[in-house]
């Protein structure tokens, strides 16, 4: 109450952009305070730190650190080879490939102190991938870790690799958790960013994978390196490449690498090297290729540093529309209008609503519309059930699209757009963004493992149109759970598994539905943020808890598509965890 009191008093006497300055700083400053809290908790004591010192692992690989060279500060570069030089696990060696304008001399005396250090002097520069070629060239362990030439590891980034290969033998591909700083000495770390696990959408949408990245020997000579066409996204390229091969990907959920501010720098300043972000969309887009997705395309999304992924209808398939609309506050004289715009034609929809609806005036023009095949008037405790009978019933359609209480529908070709995805055979639910008139607020996703019991919503809190947590709110990504009033399916995938859950919710039940389709049948859930559908207000069920008595073991696992470095308080802000 008494930030908003806050909100109306700033809004009167500064306006609309001056409100919005101060609740910028007020949040940066408060993440700001948030973040240096948890750097206090989660950074290993020096007890630790000699506690990893003396660790024997059953598997103790050299870890091969590749860094290109050309004209790097001395400043930066002796700060990474001190912080490498620190490790606390020691069997790595330092692979640095210089392409300078003149040899760097001063590192002559590093090699000579410490062999690990191996330092080759370029006949020319050969550019960003043909540098980090010759430092692969230089390798000789059993593990590639790859680290930009003014960035900077703590001091258990190594250990942190090493026993999770321990814990994975199968794996062949490592990343990590990171974060920005301007100056370590300062203590000036900010920004962290707490990763998914790999997942495919997300990933197609930016690389937010980046660093730290580490790659078994075998799996990169099967890449053969870094290709020079993508320079500037080489890394992107190469990660595409190394999930397509790898045997076993695996996230470290914590910070191992600090990328470096500086103004020439991509971290500070995302417009400095634009040619990044094309070479960077041309990467996904062979990938898409490789793939098989040859109906896939990129686009610019947001801004420049993020991609659109765009999946043309590979037939047109009947889509059956099961709208089930039972509050009564629906203008139904908009939603016609909105339904007679949607540009895709081979659909019909079966309506599930209420007797007070029906008695509604302007209902009768509404049923009279050409596509809607069928009027049922039902309760709402068996809901569930109905719309089982429909979808077992409809043997000549090929998707579902459930949508419920629909207030408006802005993505006219909205059903081309959740086709595209949802043909791709690999996608199990995918569900637009849906935008709440009465709050401003808008759904992006479900996450799980916050709580007992709980699921939250991802980026619930924040205002229709914002980004949300390092932009999830505004790209096309995975999610294990989709609780959403709008979703499309297979309606084969349906039958296959005996259709939706009848003790459930209607919520609950498609939640089930998705969440099977991402653990037992390993598809990809997705939420597309570039089409947009409008309710009154989230649907309130009362759960019945039988989703999670169901799930139980599974959602006592850190949610994959989350971050278990991240947590939802009471008033579903998303904040760091301890």
């Amino acid at each position: 109450m008494e930030i908003a009191k806050k909100v109306i008093k700033t809004l009167k006497n500064e306006g609309v952009s001056g409100t919005i300055t101060k609740a910028k700083k007020y949040f940066f400053e408060n993440e700001k305070q948030e973040y240096a809290s948890w750097i206090r908790k989660n950074t290993p004591s020096q007890k630790e730190l000699k506690k990893q010192r003396n660790t024997k692992f059953a598997q103790e690989p050299k870890i091969s650190i590749i860094v290109p060279l050309y004209n790097t500060p001395k400043k930066y570069l002796l700060e990474l080879i001190e912080y490498v030089q620190k490790q606390t696990y020691t069997n790595w060696e330092l692979c640095l490939a210089d392409g300078s304008t003149k040899p760097l001399e001063y590192l002559q005396e590093k090699v000579q102190k410490d062999h690990r250090i191996k330092y080759k002097i370029l006949a020319e520069n050969k550019g960003i991938s043909g540098n980090t070629n010759e430092a692969l060239k230089m390798a000789t362990g059993d593990y590639i870790a790859l680290l930009d030439h003014d960035d900077l590891i703590p001091v258990h980034s190594l250990y942190e690799i090493v026993k999770a290969i321990n814990e994975n033998p199968e794996v062949e591909f490592l990343f990590t958790d990171e974060d920005k700083f301007i100056d370590i000495k300062k203590q000036t770390r900010y920004e962290p960013n707490f990763k998914p696990d790999y997942a495919f959408d997300t990933f197609t949408s930016y690389n937010y994978i980046c660093h730290f990245s580490v790659f078994k020997k075998e799996l990169m000579d099967k890449l053969k390196g870094f290709r020079e066409e993508f320079d500037g996204s080489q890394d992107y390229d190469l990660i595409l490449r190394a999930v397509e091969e790898a045997k076993q990907v695996v996230h470290i959920p914590k910070i191992l690498y600090h990328w470096r501010v500086h103004p020439s720098s991509t971290a500070g300043n995302a417009e400095a090297k634009p040619y990044c972000f094309e070479a960077g969309k041309k990467a996904v887009q062979e990938h898409l290729k490789r793939k098989g997705l040859t109906q896939g395309k990129m686009e610019y999304g947001v801004a420049i540093v993020r991609n659109r992924a765009i999946y043309e209808v590979k037939e047109n398939t009947k889509v059956i529309v099961l709208l089930y609309l039972q509050d009564a506050r629906i203008n139904l004289e908009n939603l016609k209008r909105d339904i007679q715009e949607i540009t895709y034609k081979n659909f019909e929809i079966v309506l599930m609503t209420t007797e007070e609806i029906k008695q509604k005036e302007e209902f009768l023009d509404f049923e009279d519309m050409i596509q809607i095949k069928e009027t049922r008037i039902i309760e709402k405790d068996n809901i569930v059930s109905e719309l089982n009978k429909v979808v077992e019933r409809e043997n000549d359609a090929q998707q579902i699209l459930f949508m419920k209480d629909i207030q408006g529908i802005k993505t006219k070709d909205l059903i081309e757009q959740l086709l595209g995805f949802i043909q791709r055979g690999d996608v199990g639910v995918i569900s637009p963004r849906i935008l709440y008139q009465l709050t401003g607020l808008q759904y992006n996703g479900t996450i799980y493992g916050v709580d007992k019991n709980k699921i939250g919503y991802l980026d619930y809190i924040d205002v229709a149109g914002s980004f949300g947590y390092v932009t999830r709110g505004a790209v096309v990504q995975n999610y294990s759970i989709v609780k959403s009033e709008c979703v499309m399916v297979n309606r084969q995938d349906l039958i296959a598994r005996g259709l939706l859950e009848e003790s459930m919710n209607y919520m609950e039940a498609l939640a089930d539905f998705s969440f099977e389709q991402f653990e037992k049948c390993k598809k990809w859930n997705v939420i597309n943020p570039h089409i947009e559908l409008e309710v009154l207000e989230m649907t309130k069920e009362k759960e019945s808890h039988k989703f999670y008595t169901k799930w139980e073991e599974s959602l006592q696992k850190p949610d994959p598509n989350y971050n278990v470095n991240l947590k939802m308080e009471e008033n579903k802000i998303f904040r760091m965890n301890g």
